[in-house]
């Protein structure tokens, strides 16, 4: 006889609307979650969500109910993987790109003959140029002087060499971009002649409903592909530029040191997760889940005994004062890190809007903070590292949150002047930028060395002499903040010491070997400056 077999329940399908609603970004990884609602009636229920990253990982992914009051359960959930070849859409893909391809091919070759021909034009008139410039003398000679007539003819020669100069260089970068594109298209072509295997992946949720209702379920999982970085933008304006009659005036800042910066955080995203974030709340984490948790192994440290040499053998290096701002005493050097440096502290920050960042692995930018301080700007030299005089600008850190170390864009008024970095910045915290060379100042440094050795004591005694020749060509003035530096001696067998008498205005140097003085240079002014110091050793002492 055979047994009753109960009653199989039917299980009912639903494919759920749950859109991307929240991203967390770490370093290397983000954290999406998924929501979405739906009426359901009581029973067993499959739930699918479509077009999700093919690349999550398994173990990271969660599904729960928003709301717990309804009595509903999830039993199970997991990711559906499959594979599509993609091939009914290439032929009409491959004819465009070919017939793109062949129009940019003869593109190239009609710029390639324009050139040639430039450039036989080019050599043509030069050659012309210089034969009539052989002749003037003979003309001379003959008692044929017309200036105004070989004015007119060498200026119409002139001319057209700067034309075809012109074309020439114009042709040039036309043609490398022409390459280029080129290029990425046979790339491309090479790529849609082969099939292509596309991954598709949905999520599947086995749900157990004892009370019919709306129903909200949050889908939560990890995937790589994903991460971002600080970027920042500062703008100086100046404290005296004001708009009279439609005209920007700027005065020097001589006359008044102080400036405005604008200063603003943003964070940078990249992903190519296979799925795309529309409009989405965005997290941006410090939290560097790459770095594990395993404590660092233990090796024994074995210490030798050994006598000291009777010689004493001396280096030079350098050694960065670190700080973290401008206000604190220096700190231990620490290990750089190619992530998010967040000063030890893990920081979540959220943007006041939300953000689409599609698929495609380029770079969004999102808006973070922004805050606006008020800026001391002036020019310092440091010709020891290079010889230009740079305009400096020290402001605070007035926003609630720290400035996280990255790339700066740097905006003078409206007008864009280059990039630099900067590190960890607190809140409150002081902090310099660099905005660029002076072009009306001109630096030359020279250094010498006079090496003597004492006859009564038998000291090795090394005198250095730095000459500096500053020189500004601009119709304004300036007050240039200007460092140079000594070695510092760690041994008392080597003495370092500045000789007062003969540098300039009598400066000695700081506990960090550091001379400073503050020169004013008048419109189309000239300064020199000496700085003179000796090093001296004791004869033991080797590598001086």
């Amino acid at each position: 006889m055979a047994a009753i077999q109960p009653p199989t329940e039917t299980i009912q399908t639903l494919t759920l609307d749950a859109p991307v609603c929240v991203v967390t970004l770490l370093e290397d990884r983000a954290l999406v979650q998924r929501r979405g609602k739906a009426n359901l009636t009581q029973g067993l229920w499959r739930v699918q969500v479509e077009q999700v990253a093919p690349v999550l990982s398994d173990k990271s992914l969660r599904a729960e109910f928003c709301n717990d009051d309804l009595g509903g359960r999830i039993d199970d959930v997991r990711v559906r993987r499959q594979m599509l070849v993609k091939e009914e859409d290439r032929p009409a893909q491959i004819k465009a790109l070919l017939a793109e391809l062949r129009s940019l091919k003869n593109t190239f070759s009609y710029s390639t003959t324009d050139r040639s021909h430039q450039e036989y034009a080019f050599e043509e008139i030069n050659a012309i140029l210089a034969k009539g410039l052989e002749e003037l003398p003979v003309d001379a000679a003959w008692g044929q002087i017309d200036p105004k007539s070989w004015r007119s003819q060498l200026q119409t020669l002139f001319n057209q060499l700067r034309e075809l100069r012109a074309e020439i260089v114009s042709s040039y970068y036309t043609q490398q971009q022409l390459s280029q594109h080129i290029n990425d298209l046979i790339t491309k072509i090479h790529a849609l002649s082969r099939p292509d295997w596309v991954y598709t992946a949905h999520i599947e949720a086995d749900l157990m409903v004892s009370q019919a209702g709306e129903y909200e379920i949050a889908f939560d999982y990890v995937v790589p592909n994903a991460m971002w970085r600080p970027w920042h933008q500062a703008r100086l304006l100046m404290g005296t530029e004001v708009a009279t009659d439609g005209v920007t005036d700027v005065t020097d800042i001589t006359d008044n040191p102080f400036a405005t910066l604008s200063f603003s955080v943003d964070g940078c995203v990249w992903q190519r997760t296979g799925e795309d974030w529309q409009d989405v709340d965005l997290v941006f984490s410090t939290a560097r889940a790459s770095l594990g948790t395993e404590p660092p192994l233990l090796t024994d440290d074995i210490l030798n005994v050994q006598e000291k040499a009777p010689d004493i053998v001396i280096q030079v290096r350098e050694q960065t004062i670190q700080t973290t701002g401008l206000d604190t005493d220096a700190a231990a050097a620490t290990v750089e890190l190619p992530g998010v440096d967040d000063g030890g502290e893990v920081r979540n920050l959220r943007p006041t809007t939300k953000a689409t960042i599609p698929s495609d692995g380029r770079p969004y930018r999102v808006p973070l903070f922004s805050f606006e301080s008020e800026a001391e700007v002036k020019y310092v030299l440091m010709p020891e590292i290079a010889c230009q005089v740079i305009l400096k600008s020290e402001q605070r850190n007035t926003a609630q949150f720290p400035i996280l170390a990255g790339p700066v864009d740097l905006v003078r008024s409206s007008e864009f002047v280059g990039k630099t970095s900067i590190g960890f910045i607190a809140p409150g915290e002081t902090f310099a930028l660099g905005w660029g060379s002076d072009a009306a100042m001109r630096v030359q440094r020279t250094q010498t060395q006079k090496r003597e050795r004492e006859h009564l004591t038998k000291w090795t005694v090394v005198t250095t002499t730095v000459k500096l020749f500053l020189s500004n060509i601009g119709a304004e003035s300036r007050v240039i903040e200007t460092t140079e530096r000594l070695p510092i001696s760690e041994l008392e067998q080597v003495k370092v010491e500045a000789i007062a008498e003969e540098t300039t205005d009598g400066v000695q140097p700081n506990e960090n070997g550091f001379c400073t003085w503050n020169f004013t240079l008048e419109p189309y002014s000239q300064r020199q400056a000496t700085l003179v110091y000796k090093v001296s050793a004791t004869p033991e002492v080797q590598g001086i």
